[in-house]
């Protein structure tokens, strides 16, 4: 697959992973799901940055901060406490804990912040990509 057809691919499925976060959000219910989505987002955006600065496929991983450590982006505190974050909504959605403590933290409060800052950072890391 040529280069920009797997950037143009990771972040059409970035974007759609995002929109979906957003219908569900705007549900009402499965808030964990719509943050486990925001993760998504963010993953394949990430991916589609790799693939563009390092002119290779992108590396199977579910971590954001592996996925960021392989791209230019400044890595501030603000952005490895969002990354470090956002990996947990991943782990815990796909390994609940026996207490199910994402679903008790997936307020509709809580699940509203953190969409909009997703879609913030999803916007940001977007526009740092140089195809």
């Amino acid at each position: 697959m040529e280069l920009k057809k797997q950037i143009e691919y990771w972040k059409k499925a970035s974007e759609l992973d995002l929109q979906s976060a957003i219908d569900i959000f705007e549900s009402g219910k499965n808030f964990h799901f719509c943050l486990y989505l925001c993760h998504l987002s963010i993953e394949k955006i990430l991916k589609a940055m790799v693939v563009a600065e390092t002119k290779n496929f992108a590396p199977k991983s579910h971590n954001l901060l592996r996925l960021a450590e392989l791209t230019k982006l400044e890595i501030t505190d603000e952005l490895l406490t969002n990354l470090e974050e956002l990996n947990q909504f991943q782990i815990s959605a796909r390994y609940p804990d026996e207490k199910f403590s994402l679903y008790t933290l997936a307020t509709k409060k809580f699940t509203f912040q953190k969409k909009n800052q997703v879609k913030e950072l999803h916007k940001w890391i977007s526009s740092q990509i140089k195809i």
